[in-house]
């Protein structure tokens, strides 16, 4: 199995919802005027990360939380039962 070397952590759940959605990784370079490969690599974590510019773009255009898919993704956004 090959090691891969990783930039940062893969966006997971973004990749999660683009495929939920049906929006293909050629749509999303397509809207950030990107190669297919450099959205691939920034999915991935492989390459470079997504700049400020573009997460606003991505998320204004999907209408998604940044952080929610770019600050803290692996937290859920539901909130914790308080107790009386």
């Amino acid at each position: 199995m090959k090691d891969v070397k990783r930039r940062h952590a893969p966006y997971t759940k973004l990749k999660a919802y683009l495929n939920e959605i049906g929006m293909k990784q050629s749509q999303l370079a397509e809207l950030l005027n990107k190669s297919k490969s450099a959205i691939n690599q920034n999915l991935n974590g492989t390459g470079g990360d997504f700049t400020l510019s573009e997460v606003r773009i991505i998320c204004t255009t999907l209408g998604i939380s940044a952080d929610e898919f770019f600050i803290e993704p692996n937290v859920s956004n539901t909130k914790p039962n308080k107790t009386a």
